[in-house]
């Protein structure tokens, strides 16, 4: 029997409504879950669930299909009514603010029910909180969004806030492996939210389906519900950006990126390698003298009067740059980000999607750094909508996430783009084989040591492929699976090959 902290919120909500599932079911399910993993994870800070059980209980009774019951979550910098907000710091544990943010009053008035807070790093900023990757504890969930991250990573809640000011939604979605999206600039109320930047800062949302992004999408801007669509992606143009920072990336960031472009181009799909190193360049520095003033600006309270309580990071971080920007410095770099923006826009007068790593791999081993954002920084600044779609995994068998740009205002198309890729483009048959699998590379024997049941069941997203003795470069042009994909690879010594074995448990890469 599925748990109902399973059901994504598009799930629960049909339940629901068909009278097969109660709100109180779902939410008291939740905190089952919660119980059971948070000991592990420490994704919460503050949980409600008196308040929340009795909110569920009042919705049943209603009996109105228009209040949705869904569970969700906050990032601890966003203020809910009698609850604390602790903005990840000691000094902090006592703040309880006596009104909702804008974004949780929405919420709340359409019917979903708030659990509770998740941990924040310090102030939104570097320093990390107690929160672990729930796909390895000992590897960072990323920042700063990371109780959100890794509370829906982990099915405690469908949904839950977080916040995005360099690459606090993007990155951390990317490293616990589910789907993260930061909205066009200005389209999320910010009031009731501690402010970075009020320049660029941005909420966003976290959820495991692109669906459930759009639902609350919708709630939030207090609109009718948009439903994202599957298109044609071949009557659209799409941009590959590795960006100045393809080689501080891993190689299996790279190999997975690379492959997937690779096989958009062998169906026929309109890529364009896009060198956007002149915007990118200009936009970190921008970002960094935009963001370190309004940062200290910011946090003026909190330097004057708990200077010393702030961590090192904090204060050699985002404040120390921020210490280097005069106001007039400020100044111009605010009129030149008004300039990027329209160089940015004239980009997207050429093409409709951008594709790009959302970080510069897996998850960093060790929690005392977050990782970094230097494929975020870009749209933060720009305001465009992005998101990232667990797509890959790495060495460490940790998700590496792919990150989708459209232009300004475009987000509902975004949502439709990351819909059509993710269900129509990367779901590889494994339903049909079975047993051990063999194949051969060139005049090389090799083994595929992963089952077919092991990747059925979830175990292992690769297969992977070991030449044999002598072992000798070569490169596979094409592995077809009876019934399956043509997939371009690069064999050396092993490789990691997606999902990709047809009806026949049997493939052959040909080598030259």
């Amino acid at each position: 029997m599925t748990n109902p902290y399973e059901f994504t919120a598009t799930e629960a909500i049909e339940l629901i409504k068909n009278r097969k599932l109660s709100i109180y079911e779902w939410v008291s399910s939740c905190f089952d879950r919660i119980k059971q993993k948070d000991s592990e994870v420490k994704a919460w800070i503050y949980l409600d669930e008196k308040n929340a059980l009795k909110k569920a209980i009042q919705l049943d009774d209603l009996n109105d299909n228009s209040l949705l019951g869904i569970p969700f979550g906050i990032k601890d910098i966003i203020d809910a009514s009698n609850i604390p907000t602790g903005l990840g710091t000691p000094f902090y544990e006592k703040n309880i603010p006596s009104r909702d943010a804008s974004s949780v009053a929405i919420a709340k008035q359409s019917g979903c029910v708030f659990l509770g807070k998740t941990v924040s790093t310090e102030l939104g900023h570097r320093g990390p909180g107690q929160t672990t990757n729930p796909h390895n504890k000992d590897y960072t969930p990323g920042g700063s969004s990371s109780g959100s991250a890794a509370a829906v990573a982990s099915m405690m809640a469908p949904v839950c806030f977080g916040t995005q000011t360099t690459g606090s939604v993007i990155r951390p979605a990317a490293y616990c492996g589910i789907v993260g999206y930061k909205p066009s600039y200005g389209d999320f109320d910010k009031s009731g939210i501690l402010s970075n930047s009020p320049t660029i800062d941005t909420l966003g949302l976290m959820t495991r389906s692109i669906a459930d992004l759009s639902l609350f999408r919708s709630i939030l801007l207090e609109e009718k519900i948009v439903k994202p669509k599957n298109i044609d992606l071949k009557k659209i143009k799409i941009g590959f950006v590795r960006t100045p920072h393809w080689d501080k990336t891993d190689i299996s960031t790279q190999n997975n990126l690379e492959k997937f472009i690779e096989k958009l181009r062998v169906e026929k799909f309109e890529i364009i390698d896009l060198n956007l190193n002149q915007i990118i360049s200009k936009a970190d520095q921008l970002h960094l003298d935009i963001s370190g003033y309004e940062f200290k600006r910011s946090i003026s309270y909190e330097r004057f009067n708990h200077y010393n309580e702030l961590s090192d990071q904090l204060r050699s971080g985002r404040l120390n740059d921020g210490y280097q920007v005069t106001n007039k410095l400020y100044k111009v770099a605010i009129k030149n980000l008004s300039i990027l923006k329209n160089e940015i826009d004239e980009v997207f007068k050429q093409l409709d999607l951008i594709i790009t790593p959302s970080a510069p791999g897996e998850a960093l081993k060790g929690l005392g750094y977050t990782g970094s954002p230097m494929f975020n920084t870009t749209w933060s600044l720009s305001g465009n909508p992005c998101l990232t779609l667990p797509l890959f995994k790495g060495l460490q068998n940790l998700p590496i996430g792919c990150q989708l740009v459209t232009k300004f205002g475009n987000d509902n198309e975004l949502l439709d783009y990351s819909k059509t890729i993710h269900d129509n483009y990367l779901k590889w048959d494994t339903t049909k084989s079975s047993g051990k699998v063999r194949a051969s590379a060139g005049n090389n024997n090799t083994i595929i040591k992963t089952t077919v049941s092991d990747i059925q069941k979830g175990n292992e997203p690769f297969m992977t492929v070991v030449t044999g003795s002598p072992v000798t470069p070569l490169t596979a042009n094409k592995l077809s699976p009876t019934g399956g994909i043509t997939l371009p690879i690069s064999i050396h010594k092993a490789v990691n090959i997606p999902r990709c074995i047809g009806s026949t448990p049997s493939a052959k890469a040909t080598g030259k």
